[in-house]
């Protein structure tokens, strides 16, 4: 089943484009950083303000100048700064090296003096992004390069930010959230472009069921996490904003090439893996090797660079197949040649990344950068990573390519960047199985209920499609010409096209439950292979804003920014309800107790559910039209010498939902007397309101920062069961399930609204002592007490919100935030004898809650209650060696993640069993309550790494 958008996306995209632009020229304009700095500040000659003076700031990598001229009081504005290093010349004076990270404002004042050649910069270096509202954390390339880790995925220092957390499951899939807010809900922006997925989880594009990185580390220069109050350049994302610049080439040529490896020898046995070999599976033998090149150079001196990057990376994870249950299981019937497909095996990954940059400054005025990069990723993956045999696999291909340029334009105080980008994701998790997919039980009564699976041999039913490719249209305009004032303004126009098709159930899946008598296994449920069926349509998305930092006087600082957002297809809004579905509603309500004349559609609004609001016509359905997104923010520098500010800031900031939710309803409706799945048709966007308060104090050489944080985030969109009983009710259901089900000849009806809440509050500490060449150390440190609460009754940040609407709405813990969080992370080069170097990261956390269903008072009785998770202790070190030789620098280094072995646990069973049935879901008894169930960090390993540059 195929379906097409109504609207004419090339006509739409024009008109808008053109009506944006025209409101644009009429707008003044703001300013921020998504993948630039800023250098401000004052010039003096003596104790007299150098007006109408020219600034000149050279990239000492490259050669690019960046020009201005002084206002009446000496004070300039150099903005669309590449982060990096300069040296700031007023005429023959040129000053020491000033260092610049991306998004950052930097604050250099400087004095002129008579008959010298160097200009004096006043005031602290250390001190040069303490003004402006933003809540977060820059990364440094030091701590990229240096810090220890398995992954290189350059995201995993993005906890070093307030409320933020990063996390590896043990399957090596990724997640990257923001305290109770949605996984979906983050961004990251490569040089000013979003990395949004549209289609999957995750909200970065290539995160979600993925092993891979999203990007070679050995291009990422730095990157600056923004977990609260960004400024309304920023697009998409309503958590946290990640923006990430890349490395470039310079004047001189140089590159690298680096190899890191570990494996099973170098990794402790979790405890699931010990058990396994206590029942006589050991470990296999596996490795996991990351390797890459590095290249950049100058085409020409001062004028055009190039820079090229590769990162492969190669994982054999070990994996123990093992029957659950075998003590219910005789020595009979298909038992002896089931458990005979036991084993070791090994889950295979392959991943390539390239980029290439090029960039050249056509004149003083005028820059263009091109961008290429492409992924390309092989992960065969078990159906279920404990009990799957070699058989159940299934290849998750994920591949990316994307292309962007950008020029920029500057004169008399103006800067125009435009930028044109393409973009094509895909993720294709497919399987050649022909044999149908069995899940053999057994159950301690032998009988059909509470069952527990033993094997699943077969082939993995899991045949899907899904791709984003879209065009890019990008403009930003900054003003600095308005003393006091850099402001900011900019449009987006993006075309996106969704391809999305496939299906779940590629072959038959058998539910087989095994007699614990006889060996034997019968079918007890069938579910027959689906027929492929998918969806293609356009999108276009549009967003325009204005942004002034307004430096009032010495000490107050403004930001002020207005934002707004529009897609006019999010969801398929031209979808049309099947008829055969449309039409049970009408019909009398076959179902017993329902009165003559009564409806199903009648029953279902007794519960609250209008259906008429899920029924989709084809024009029912229209875009949401009110994402305003303020975003104000202030500093306050209270003795005007950057070492006491107070700052704070609100603001709203809009997201979207992914597009998968329209393929659900797309494919199941497709389904002959199969589940009803409609989307309600009043569509909205997630956002989130935000504000924080804190202050900025310097600390000696330390810079410390104590800060209060609040997020409420609505419109987050959920599944959940719409069915009810001829009365509005749940029958018989217990409280923590969901009335299952529909009319007789149809199976169960699931609606999606965009309904959940979640909230933080997060109190926290930083202190960071900046490195510098005559301390040769950094350390950083941040301590975040949160409360996250979610309105979801699952109590996660899930899809799936299935008793939604039968109790009041109410308040629970979220699952994805601990109540206690620290981190700490160091780098040091100058202590050690030996000119070794020494890095590490410590990770503390109280623990995550966990949600327990008990039924102890019966199965129509049972109640949520929160069990605590084993608190998170994981420390981190790294230690290497620079041999330098005549021809470059050969670098010798080995990692230890999670030094002294500590236990994570990753999941625990939160199941209590009712009375005359005391049995948890993995078939034991209550006593099993709180056992984990799975590990949720790594186990002490080791990586080595040597690397060659020059």
């Amino acid at each position: 089943m195929k379906t097409a958008t109504h609207r004419s996306p090339a006509l739409r995209l024009s008109v808008m484009a053109a009506a944006l632009a025209a409101a644009l020229l009429a707008t003044p304009y703001a300013s921020a950083q998504l993948s630039s700095a800023t250098i401000q500040g004052q010039i003096t000659r003596g104790s007299t303000a150098a007006a109408g003076t020219a600034v000149v700031a050279v990239n000492q990598l490259n050669g690019y100048a960046y020009n201005a001229v002084t206002h009446a009081d000496g004070s300039y504005v150099l903005t669309g700064v590449a982060p990096g290093t300069y040296q700031i010349k007023v005429g023959d004076q040129a000053s020491e090296l000033v260092t610049v990270s991306v998004g950052q404002t930097s604050q250099v004042d400087l004095q002129l003096q008579e008959g010298v050649t160097q200009v004096v910069i006043t005031g602290s270096a250390t001190r040069r992004d303490v003004a402006g509202s933003e809540v977060g954390t820059s990364v440094s390339r030091q701590q990229i390069e240096k810090l220890p880790q398995v992954t290189r995925n350059f995201l995993s220092f993005a906890d070093l930010a307030p409320g933020v957390r990063f996390n590896v499951d043990q399957s090596g899939n990724v997640k990257l959230q923001s305290g109770a807010q949605n996984q979906d809900n983050v961004n990251v922006f490569i040089d000013g472009v979003s990395q949004k997925n549209n289609i999957l989880r995750g909200g970065v594009s290539g995160i979600d069921s993925s092993r891979g990185n999203p990007f070679p580390q050995s291009a990422v220069a730095e990157y600056k996490v923004i977990s609260q109050n960004y400024k309304a350049e920023y697009d998409q994302v309503s958590s946290a904003a990640i923006t990430a610049v890349t490395k470039s080439g310079g004047n001189e040529l140089h590159g690298d090439a680096f190899w890191d490896h570990t494996g099973t020898n170098l990794t402790a046995l979790d405890p699931f893996q010990k058990d396994a070999e206590k029942q006589g599976i050991a470990r296999p033998a596996s490795s996991q090797d990351q390797y890459g090149v590095t290249l950049g150079g100058p085409i020409k001196k001062d004028v055009a660079h190039y820079f090229f990057a590769y990162e492969g990376k190669k994982i054999d994870s070990p994996r123990q197949v093992i029957a659950q249950r075998t003590d219910l299981l005789p020595n009979a019937g298909i038992v002896p040649s089931l458990l005979a497909q036991q084993g070791a095996t090994v889950s295979s990954f392959k991943e390539d990344l390239f980029l290439l940059k090029l960039d050249a400054q056509i004149n003083n005025e005028q820059r263009v950068e091109a961008t290429a990069r492409i992924r390309r990723e092989t992960d065969l993956i078990p159906e279920d990573m404990k009990l799957s045999v070699a058989e159940n696999t299934l290849n998750r291909s994920n591949d990316e390519d994307r292309f962007d340029f950008k020029h920029e334009w500057s004169s008399n105080g103006w800067l125009n960047e435009a930028r044109l980008g393409y973009e094509k994701y895909t993720w294709n998790p497919h399987s050649t199985a022909v044999n149908p997919y069995i899940r053999y039980q057994v159950s301690p009564s032998n009988t059909d209920n509470n069952v527990v699976d033993v094997l699943i041999t077969g082939g993995s039913p899991n045949n899907q499609f899904r791709q984003q490719s879209g065009q890019l249209f990008q403009d930003d305009l900054t003003y600095t010409g308005l003393k006091g004032h850099t402001m900011k303004g900019g449009f987006k126009v993006k075309h996106i096209s969704y391809n999305l098709s496939g299906t779940a159930r590629a072959v038959d899946q058998l539910y087989e439950r095994i007699d614990t008598v006889t060996g034997l296994a019968s079918i007890i449920r069938t579910d027959p292979a689906i027929p492929a069926a998918g969806v293609d349509f356009d999108n276009n998305q549009y967003g325009i804003y204005f942004q002034d930092d307004w430096q009032v006087n010495d000490k107050l600082l403004l930001n002020l920014g207005l934002r707004y957002d529009y897609e006019d297809n999010m969801l398929n809004d031209s979808y049309v309800t099947p008829a055969d579905r449309v039409a049970i509603f009408n019909k009398q309500d076959p179902r017993d107790g329902a009165p003559a004349g009564q409806t199903y559609a009648q029953s279902l609004a007794k519960g609250g559910i209008n259906i008429n609001d899920y029924i989709s016509t084809g024009n029912s359905r229209k875009p949401f039209k009110n994402a305003w997104a303020p975003r104000l923010g202030m500093s306050y520098d209270i003795k005007g010498d950057r070492a006491s500010v107070l700052f704070a800031g609100w603001g709203r900031a809009y997201d979207r939902t992914i597009a998968n939710h329209a393929l659900d309803e797309t494919q199941k409706n497709a389904q002959a007397g199969g589940e009803i799945w409609m989307i309600k048709n009043d569509h909205k966007m997630a956002y989130t309101d935000q504000y924080s308060l804190g202050l900025r104090q310097a600390l000696g050489v330390w810079n410390g920062e104590v800060g209060y944080t609040n997020s409420r985030s609505h419109n987050q969109f959920n599944w959940f069961g719409g069915n009810r009983d001829p009365q509005g009710g749940w029958a018989q259901q217990s409280p923590i399930d969901p009335l299952w089900g529909s009319v007789p000849g149809y199976s169960t009806l699931v609606l999606g609204d965009f309904i959940t809440e979640a909230k933080t509050d997060a109190v926290y500490l930083k202190a960071d002592k900046p490195y510098t060449k005559a301390s040769t150390w950094s350390l950083g440190a941040t301590y975040t007490y949160s409360r996250g609460e979610t309105t979801n009754k699952e109590w996660t940040n899930d899809i799936f919100n299935w008793t939604y609407g039968r109790f009041a709405r109410a308040w629970n813990p979220s699952t994805d935030v601990e109540r206690h969080r620290l981190v700490v992370a160091g780098v040091s080069d100058g202590w050690l004898p030996w000119g070794l170097m020494m890095s590490g990261k410590l990770t503390l956390g109280s623990g995550l809650p966990y949600r327990i269903t008990d039924c102890s008072k019966g199965f129509d009785q049972c109640v949520s209650a929160k069990g605590d998770g084993a608190a998170f202790h994981q420390v981190d070190v790294g230690l290497s060696k620079d041999v330098v030789f005549r021809f470059g620098r050969v670098s010798l280094r080995a990692d230890v993640l999670n030094l002294f072995n500590s236990i994570n646990y990753g999941g625990y069973d939160g199941w209590v069993g009712g009375p005359g049935n005391p049995q948890n879901r993995f078939g034991g008894d209550n006593k099993n309550l709180g056992t984990p169930n799975s590990v949720g960090g790594p186990m002490r390993t080791v990586k080595f790494s040597a690397r060659y540059a020059f």
